[in-house]
């Protein structure tokens, strides 16, 4: 069922991944009906799921569907020996019948189905993964009722795939040729009209539950908007409801969505056990990995939007020396090659900044961008000015007709981080002789511009130099 490799254990070892699913097969090696009490049986029907030859034989599936009819407990426990494998190891022909598994459990609308098609959504693409739009679409209503989040979470995967495709498609995946099952599994990818009428038709069939991927939506939407598609059903519904969504904040479980389980792991290790210092054989091996093939270095804005909001460590892991969020940015940012995709990253750190509510935000997701700029002061101003002059373009230009919310909202980002304790004062950028003149000039206008005095005073106020707020500010400037 697996690539093995030289340092892979053999299926019989039991540090092996098909360990489980291989005994219960020798136990039972030709599941039937009279087996439907053994509990071996869940792992025993998804190993002959995975590896018997085509055509997958009716009796495999009658047995599935009598076991869980009979066992509601069978089909989490089915789906479970499913997800235990490691997905990027399967080969082709064990890969094609997952999915024909994740379509069985979904018509069924067996417990189990919803965790099983998420893990595969956040695998795309993949050869073969031009079934799960039709297997979405076909039960949309389904979803939509009963599972929201699921359907959200197929738009906003699709969506993303779709705008990293548009600036750089990724080469023809491989196709198994063992089999016809393989043989005529399309890649995503390869079928880029079906995405888009499949993303296309659910936003406006089920709008209210796309909402649920918050102001991200608008942003993903922003980048397709010259694809005539998407085009029309943004005159047709976004521009009157793209202000109402951009005050709902994106969830961390829908940032995750747009990188794989494997990046999601690393980098959270990275953020969370990797030291100051200790940190460059991490990252270089991340980006050999993720970003240094075809497409990779498309994904970074997407991995900049989790950093930002699906990963908010706690205070002991704050103060504990580990390499912190916004250091990994800044490695992030000074590792893109191509001008499109740093200011897609730059937009995709800045993003909350420009429909920040206290009410409703949340201060960790403004947090690295401002301690980005404040930690580059001291040997790598360059970047903060850089930030600093596109958060100043973003103001302008980002949406026109809302540049006066945007502005407040950008005011109020920054007062927050100091009333948090972020930063204990904006002298620390303001007074900074290191800085662009031009841009202090135009940081201190615009904080005092409209905002209330006592507000703008406590940001701008000076810094005790006994404090230690004095001694951060010598350290950086």
């Amino acid at each position: 069922m697996l690539a093995g490799g030289d340092h892979s254990p053999p299926p019989t070892s039991t540090s092996s991944p098909e360990h489980p699913l291989l005994s219960a097969h020798l136990l039972l090696p030709d599941p039937s009906p009279s087996d439907l009490s053994s509990p071996h049986l869940p792992h025993a029907l998804a190993f002959s799921f995975l590896t018997h030859p085509s055509p997958l034989p009716r009796r495999l599936l009658l047995l599935l569907h009598a076991a869980g009819g009979r066992f509601p407990a069978f089909y989490h426990s089915f789906a479970s020996a499913l997800l235990s494998l490691p997905f990027p190891l399967l080969l082709p022909h064990p890969r094609a019948r997952l999915l024909l598994a994740a379509a069985e459990l979904t018509r069924a609308a067996a417990p189990g189905f919803a965790p099983l098609l998420l893990s595969l959504l956040r695998r795309v693409p993949f050869p073969g993964d031009a079934r799960l739009p039709d297997l979405i679409r076909e039960h949309s209503s389904f979803l939509a009722a009963e599972e929201p989040q699921l359907l959200a979470s197929a738009v906003f995967a699709f969506l993303r795939l779709l705008a990293r495709n548009r600036l750089a498609p990724f080469p023809r995946s491989a196709e198994c040729s063992n089999c016809e099952e393989c043989k005529s599994a399309k890649n995503l990818e390869e079928c880029g009209e079906k995405l888009v009428s499949f993303c296309v038709s659910v936003l406006r069939d089920h709008f209210q539950v796309c909402t649920l991927i918050g102001r991200d939506l608008v942003r993903s939407l922003h980048e397709l908007v010259l694809v005539p598609e998407f085009q029309g059903f943004w005159k047709d519904l976004m521009l009157a409801r793209n202000t109402d969504i951009c005050r709902v904040v994106t969830p961390g479980w829908c940032t995750a969505l747009s990188i794989s389980p494997e990046m999601e792991t690393q980098l959270l290790f990275m953020m969370s056990n990797v030291k100051w210092g200790g940190q460059k054989r991490y990252q270089l091996w991340f980006a050999r990995k993720h970003l240094m093939v075809p497409g990779g270095e498309e994904r970074i804005p997407d991995i900049v939007r989790f950093i930002c909001c699906g990963y908010h460590p706690t205070n002991e892991v704050i103060q504990s020396g580990v390499i912190a969020r916004w250091a990994v940015i800044g490695w992030l940012l000074t590792s893109c090659s191509k001008g499109y995709i740093v200011a897609n990253a730059k937009l995709a750190l800045f993003y909350d900044w420009l429909f920040f509510d206290e009410t409703k935000g949340n201060v960790m997701n403004i947090e690295p961008a401002m301690l980005l700029m404040l930690n580059s002061i001291s040997q790598y101003v360059d970047i903060t000015n850089v930030l600093l002059e596109f958060l100043f373009l973003l103001i302008e230009n980002y949406e026109v007709r809302r540049k006066e919310a945007i502005e407040q909202c950008v005011r109020c980002a920054f007062i927050v981080l100091v009333k948090k304790g972020v930063l204990p004062s904006l002298e620390l950028l303001t007074g900074c002789e290191k800085l662009s003149p031009l841009l202090r000039q135009k940081l201190v206008a615009f904080l005092s511009s409209t905002t209330p005095v006592a507000a703008v005073e406590a940001c701008l106020k000076p810094i005790n130099e006994v404090s230690k707020a004095a001694e951060l500010k010598k350290r950086v400037c």
